[in-house]
């Protein structure tokens, strides 16, 4: 049975010709793709040839003419049109796609930290679509985005929090602001530090405007 993580991540891929699961693990992501006709061909990539054995076996039968299995590192010298790379901590997704040969016209990251430094390495290149917040056992980041001419520019506040939760505030996102805010102000410390507290009052200004905004929609 596939997680909430896992569901989630799949029902963000757009459709494409060829879809690059990178760090596929045990190819979950990828074969849901084929057997939903999301993606018409799926390269899984993981840097563990035993990670990719799982995926191998894990992939029906049927589906097999339409996946390829490639153990390296990232992208590499791989052509696709869309690549999922999810799991990973920003700096390493920014890594990977800074050394891709060719770097795909569709992605879709799930940064595990870092969150920062790969929305700012989307605004030279990809307009983001879609940047959320969501919940399975902790916080999740979701981000979609697409090569444009015209990449997307970013606020300061979109840079660290995304621009999908400012315009359209979920639960999850509320409830991470409202751990944020919790965390923050335990930090032994926070009295003595004034960048904590703006910080603190920055989040409690962002709840009591995201949780009004829910409340009349």
């Amino acid at each position: 049975m596939l997680t909430k993580r896992l569901t989630k991540l799949i029902s963000v891929l757009p459709h494409c010709d060829v879809l690059c699961d990178v760090g596929c693990d045990h190819g979950y992501v990828g074969i849901e793709a084929l057997s939903r006709s999301i993606a018409k061909n799926v390269i899984f990539v993981d840097v563990s040839a035993k990670s990719l054995d799982k995926a191998r076996q894990n992939c029906p039968e049927e589906y097999l003419p339409f996946a390829e299995f490639v153990c390296c590192d990232g992208l590499g010298s791989i052509v696709c049109d869309t690549a999922i790379i999810a799991g990973m901590g920003g700096l390493e997704i920014v890594s990977i796609l800074n050394n891709a040969k060719f770097t795909p016209d569709q992605l879709v990251l799930q940064p595990m930290r870092n969150q920062k430094d790969v929305r700012e390495y989307l605004t030279q290149n990809y307009e983001i679509i879609s940047d959320e917040k969501f919940h399975d056992y902790k916080f999740y980041d979701l981000i979609v985005a697409k090569k444009h001419d015209k990449p997307t520019k970013l606020t300061d506040l979109e840079l660290e929090f995304g621009k999908t939760n400012l315009k359209s505030p979920s639960q999850d996102f509320i409830d991470y602001l409202d751990a944020e805010l919790t965390k923050t102000k335990n930090i032994p410390i926070f009295n003595g530090d004034a960048t904590l507290q703006a910080r603190a009052t920055l989040l409690e200004q962002m709840l009591a405007e995201f949780s009004a905004k829910r409340r009349k929609n």
